[in-house]
């Protein structure tokens, strides 16, 4: 079932890289990129992880 689902994204992967062309894909992947990680959600969790990473290294 796995085998087929990652087939299946390849597909749509390799036919958006041809229909789009591939500075297209490139700068459209980038842009989505930056848009999760300009997410408030994102930026509180990494702040989070941050802050507990910093408990565990200095609580040693």
């Amino acid at each position: 079932m796995s085998t087929l689902i990652v087939l299946l994204l390849l597909a749509v992967i390799i036919l958006a890289i041809i229909g789009m062309g591939w500075s297209n894909f490139i700068s459209s992947v980038y842009e989505g990129f930056n848009k999760v990680k300009n997410s408030p959600l994102i930026k509180n969790l990494t702040e989070t992880s941050q802050t507990e990473v910093n408990k565990l290294v200095n609580a040693n």
